[in-house]
C-alpha cells in the first residue's frame, strides 16, 4: 500500500485467519498484462474467478478481487503477466476575496527564488492524487482555482470510480498539498499554527497566502483513504488522467503524487509508463524514511523526485510565530538544509532535486480519520475538541499548521513544473527511458526533468544547527545521498526552459 508521505504513524490492516469451514477470502490484486485488457480475456478472467473491479484504459492491467484458492489459475492465464497483492501504501508529511496581502513574503517562496519569475502557471492544470478536499474547502481556496468539474474519487482497495466524493475527503492533507501550489485563505487567530506564542502575521486578520504556481488550476483526484493509498486507486487516478491528457494533447498537466511505498509494482509501472509518453509529468515525493532509502513512485527516474529541507533560520527568534514571513538572503544555498527525515538515495533509487518541505504555514484541520471514524488529535499544544469532525466540517472551518514532509517539497516543484510548462507547454518527460521493471539501470529521465537537474543548484554534504518547532535545538546533518542534484530555485529552472 501507498502512504501519504506524513510523519504520522500509518495504521496496517490486518486479516484473521478463516476458519476452515468457511468459503475462500477474496482479497484485492493488481492483475498485468502487456496491454490493455480486451473484453475476450476480461472473460477469461471472470472465468478463472477473478471479480474484476477496474480494467485500465490507457495501458494494461486491472484491479480484481480473487479467492485465494483462484489467485493460481488467474496467474496461468497467458496473458496475465503479473499478480500482486493491492497493498495500501502511505500519505508523507508530519506535522483570496476578503483576504489581505500579507505582511512579508512566505520563506517558502523566497528559498526558491520567485521574486523575480513573471510566470504563474497560467493555463496549466495540477492534479492532485492524494486523500481529497473538506466539504468546506471553499473557506480556503478560491473557487475558480480548482477544476471542480473534472475532480473524482477512486476509493479504497480496487479503486472503485466516485464523482461525488472528491470533496469527502478523509485527511485534510490533500488541501494542505493543493494548497502548496495554488495558494490558500489564512485567518489568523491566536492558537494557528501550533507551537511558538502571538499572531503568525503579527496582528489577526485574514490573509492570502500565495501558491508557489498561483495561476494553475488544480484538479483534485482523492486516492487516500484513512488506512491508505491502494496503488489500484492510485493507478486508476494516474489512468485518468492520462486520458484527460489524450482527449486534450495541447494542455500540459502535471500529477503530484505526494505519497509512496516500498517497490514498483508492473501495473503501476505500466500507469506511469502510459501517463509519461502521454505527455503527462509526474513529479513524487521522495519520502520521510532518511537512511531508510526512498519510495515508490518518485525512486523510479522518469518520474521527478523530491526531497525536503528547510531554511535554517526556521523559528527564530522563538517563540515569536511571524519568522516565515521574513526575508532570505540571497546567498545561495547557504541560508538552506537537508532535513533529517528527507528520505536518502539508495540502491537502485533516483533522487533528483530537493525543495522547501520545513514547516510551510497550511491548512490543515487538525484531525485523521481513521476507519473507525474516530477523531485523533495532531497538535503538540491543544486538543481537536472544537476542530472539525466527521459530521460537523464547519465547526471550526479556519485551522492551519506549521507542516513539514516531502509531501510539501514535491508540490512546490510540481509548481516550478507548472511555472515550466506555462513558458513552454510542448515540454514533457515524454523521452524518459522505461526500461524494465527489476532493471534500474535501464531507466532514464526525460527533456523537463533533465533542465531541473541541470539547473539545480548542488548542495554539499554538511550539518547544521537550527531551531525546532518547540524551541529546541536540532542538528541536521546530510550526506550526498539526500542531495539530488541539488535545489531548486525557480528562476534557474525557468531560464534553463527553451
Amino acid at each position: 500500500m501507498r502512504r501519504l508521505l506524513t510523519m504520522a504513524t500509518a495504521l496496517l490492516l490486518a486479516t484473521a485467519g478463516a476458519p476452515a469451514f468457511a468459503a475462500p477470502t477474496s482479497s484485492g490484486y493488481l492483475i498485468g498484462s502487456a496491454s490493455p485488457l480486451t473484453a475476450t480475456q476480461l472473460d477469461q478472467l471472470r472465468a478463472a474467478g477473478a471479480q474484476v473491479k477496474h480494467a485500465y484504459v490507457n495501458f494494461g492491467g486491472a484491479a480484481a478481487a480473487i479467492p485465494s484458492t483462484k489467485v493460481a489459475a488467474v496467474r496461468a492465464l497467458p496473458f496475465v503477466t503479473s499478480v500482486n497483492a493491492d497493498t495500501p501504501r502511505r500519505l508523507a508529511a508530519t506535522g483570496a476575496p476578503g483576504a489581505s496581502a500579507l505582511p512579508g513574503t512566505p520563506y517558502w517562496h523566497d528559498i526558491v527564488d520567485l521574486e523575480n519569475v513573471t510566470q504563474t502557471g497560467a493555463g496549466v492544470w495540477v492534479a492532485v492524487l492524494d486523500s481529497g478536499f473538506y466539504p468546506n474547502w471553499r473557506d480556503y481556496f478560491v473557487e475558480s482555482d480548482i477544476l471542480t468539474d473534472k475532480a473524482r474519487a477512486f476509493s479504497g482497495v480496487l479503486g472503485n470510480e466516485n464523482t461525488s466524493q472528491w470533496d469527502a475527503g478523509s485527511d485534510p492533507h490533500g488541501m494542505a498539498t493543493a494548497a502548496t501550489i495554488t495558494g490558500h485563505r489564512f485567518v489568523d487567530d491566536l492558537n494557528e499554527g501550533g507551537w511558538g506564542t502571538g499572531y503568525a502575521t503579527g496582528s489577526p486578520g485574514t490573509y492570502w497566502v500565495p501558491g508557489v504556481a498561483p495561476g494553475a488550476k488544480v484538479i483534485p483526484v482523492k486516492v487516500c483513504e484513512p488506512i491508505g493509498c491502494f496503488p489500484s486507486a492510485i493507478n486508476a487516478g494516474v489512468d485518468y488522467v492520462t486520458s484527460l491528457k489524450k482527449a486534450n494533447p495541447r494542455q500540459p498537466i502535471v500529477i503530484n503524487e505526494s505519497l509512496g511505498g516500498p517497490g514498483l509494482d508492473a501495473v503501476e509501472k505500466a500507469a506511469l509508463d502510459a501517463a509519461i509518453k502521454a505527455g503527462v509529468v509526474i513529479v513524487a515525493s521522495a519520502g520521510n524514511e532518511g537512511d531508510e532509502g526512498m519510495g515508490f513512485p518518485a525512486a523510479y527516474e522518469p518520474v521527478v523526485s523530491v526531497g525536503a529541507g528547510g531554511w535554517t533560520r526556521q523559528w527564530t527568534p522563538y517563540p515569536d510565530k511571524t519568522w516565515w514571513l521574513r526575508d532570505v538572503p540571497e546567498t545561495g544555498v547557504d541560508e538552506v538544509y537537508i532535513a533529517g527525515f528527507s528520505s536518502r538515495q539508495k540502491t537502485g533509487q533516483y533522487l533528483d532535486v530537493v525543495s522547501t518541505g520545513r514547516y510551510l504555514l497550511l491548512p490543515y484541520p487538525c484531525v485523521n480519520l481513521y476507519k473507525d471514524g474516530q477523531v485523533v488529535s495532531r497538535t503538540n499544544v491543544r486538543t481537536c475538541s472544537s476542530k472539525a469532525t466527521p459530521d460537523n466540517a464547519r465547526s471550526a472551518p479556519f485551522q492551519y499548521l506549521f507542516m513539514s514532509g516531502t509531501s510539501f517539497s514535491s508540490p512546490a516543484v510540481a509548481g516550478v513544473v507548472a511555472l515550466m510548462l506555462q513558458k513552454n507547454p510542448a515540454l514533457s518527460n515524454a523521452d524518459a527511458t522505461f526500461g524494465v521493471l527489476n532493471d534500474p539501470a535501464s531507466w532514464g529521465p526525460g527533456a523537463l526533468e533533465r533542465i531541473l537537474e541541470s539547473s539545480a543548484t548542488p548542495i554539499e554534504p554538511g550539518s547544521v544547527t537550527v531551531t525546532h518547532r518547540a524551541g529546541a535545538p536540532l542538528t541536521e546533518t546530510w550526506g550526498a545521498d539526500a542531495t539530488g542534484h541539488g535545489w531548486v530555485f525557480a528562476h534557474d529552472a525557468l531560464a534553463a526552459t527553451p
